[in-house]
């Protein structure tokens, strides 16, 4: 008898210490919490001063790059703290074990391992493994925060001696999809780069700055956008816009009336660089009136870095952290995630199978903020994780990536909300030009909830209609498979 009341009180004393440790524990990580709040308030202050600022110092560039990034991360720590998912779609370890060895392959540099944890992670549902515990991770982030805080004094004393920008419409602020997000610090160093006189003894001296990025990685918004801006606008009185083949074809030559003044050249180059080409570009831009002529280079290869006379600008995708931050926008709208938690868990799930596409982001976005349901929005979910594990399993690779590179893809009845049966090959996803004089009436909207989809073997689709410069129209094939053998046969070869 005296045993058995020893192991319950041993018992009973165990519970209490336990309870103890983690009342004190949740008392901790919600002290932490409140701190990490604050933190963000001061780091937001100062960040959005800073945006409407005209800085030219490289040094400030760089910290406030750092602000923004600590800021995203805070958000992002917050938001994983508040939204932690529920278990509801939970799947097998196995099946997540098998995804992370077809992934392997393809996970060979630093960046492309973490993006894989997070969205490995995401898939199984738990929380990334940034440290031990959840409180580790947030109590590191903090430190981090504080001690980037602490080295703010002297930025935003040299802040204050920066030019106020004129202020932007207001509906750059209160809509997601119609401003650019992510770039601003590019932006401005793009602006510094027109506005700087280089001209010398009053003779033509050409500048050139390369834009390297991958594909749809949004450099072509960010030219356009800092091609539009007011002071960019006043200092050119001449703006020209070609691609790599107009300058083989000598199309810059016909379009280009001679006349003095300053002249911006943009170039984009979609593949290789013409060396022949590209000298007798130069060689023509010689013989104008001008003086102090600007070009500015885009591409995707590093070739276009040697054409520079400046530092080239790189655009990178958006970490984790700041794409959450702009997908939430997105997907949510006017709604307060706080008051959705169980959208909001199944958002960052989401949000972390997508790879940082601009293009995905705008398109589920879209398609969640129009129907705010649990059951949709869990569907969904089912739909990108069952497309994006069956590429990864079949041949090693992302759909976004094989999208990129002009490949099929298999988009089956398990990608569709509306449960389509039928099995699609998707390709040719291209960016509508001008020859083009009519758009396909079918959105990818109507398509992935399942109405009115075409009878015919083969149909465009308008994946997105851009609401920023340069206004791009996205059109992609939809095939219907026949033979899955032949397609998967089809699909290897590529």
């Amino acid at each position: 008898m005296e045993v058995l009341i020893s192991a319950v009180t041993g018992d009973l004393v165990s519970r209490f210490i336990s309870f103890l440790a983690q009342n004190y524990g949740t008392q901790a990580c919600e002290e932490d919490r409140r701190r990490l709040e604050r933190i963000l308030l001061r780091m937001n202050m100062v960040v959005e001063e800073a945006e409407g600022r005209h800085i030219t110092n490289r040094g400030m560039f760089l910290q406030l790059k750092t602000l923004m990034e600590g800021v995203y991360l805070g958000y992002y720590m917050l938001d994983r703290l508040k939204f932690q998912p529920l278990g509801e779609e939970s799947i097998a370890d196995d099946e997540v074990s098998h995804w992370s060895q077809s992934l392997a392959v393809s996970t060979f540099n630093t960046a492309k391992r973490l993006r894989f944890a997070v969205a490995a992670s995401m898939m199984k549902n738990t929380p990334i493994a940034f440290g031990t515990r959840s409180t580790t991770k947030l109590k590191s982030v903090l430190e981090s925060l504080e001690a980037t805080t602490a080295d703010m004094r002297e930025f935003v004393v040299l802040l204050g001696s920066c030019p106020r920008l004129p202020r932007q419409p207001y509906c750059m602020y209160l809509y997601m999809d119609k401003c650019m997000f992510g770039r601003h610090v590019e932006k401005e160093q793009l602006i510094n780069f027109l506005l700087c006189d280089d001209s010398r003894h009053d003779c033509t001296h050409i500048s050139i700055l390369p834009i390297i990025g991958p594909h749809r990685i949004g450099k072509k918004t960010l030219v356009q956008h800092a091609c539009k801006d007011e002071r960019v606008c006043n200092r050119f009185s001449h703006m020209f816009f070609f691609k790599g083949d107009d300058l083989a074809n000598g199309v810059f030559a016909l379009n280009n009336q001679a006349a003095s003044g300053k002249y911006l050249f943009v170039v984009d180059f979609i593949f290789d660089v013409d060396e022949a080409a590209w000298t007798n570009f130069q060689s023509y831009l010689q013989k104008l009136p001008g003086a102090g002529i600007k070009i500015v280079v885009t591409g995707r290869a590093e070739q276009v870095a040697n054409l520079g006379t400046a530092q080239p600008i790189r655009l990178k995708s958006l970490s984790q952290e700041e794409y959450w931050y702009y997908f939430k926008a997105l997907a949510f709208g006017s709604m307060d995630p706080d008051d959705h938690p169980k959208l909001a868990s199944l958002g960052m799930q989401l949000a972390a199978l997508l790879q940082g596409s601009f293009l995905g982001a705008n398109i589920l976005g879209e398609l969640l903020r129009a129907n705010p349901s649990t059951e949709f929005w869990r569907g969904v979910l089912s739909s990108i994780r069952g497309l994006v594990r069956e590429h990864l399993s079949s041949f090693g690779t992302h759909p976004e990536d094989l999208l990129g590179r002009n490949f099929p893809v298999n988009f089956g009845s398990a990608a569709l909300v509306g449960g389509q049966a039928q099995r699609y090959l998707v390709y040719d996803l291209r960016e509508a030009g001008p020859g083009q004089s009519e758009l396909p009436k079918l959105t990818s909207q109507e398509l992935l909830t399942g109405r009115d989809i075409p009878v015919e073997d083969k149909f465009e689709v308008l994946v997105r209609r851009s609401r920023i410069p340069p206004y791009g129209d996205y059109v992609v094939t939809y095939e219907k498979q026949k033979n899955h053998v032949a397609v998967r046969k089809r699909q290897r070869k590529s």
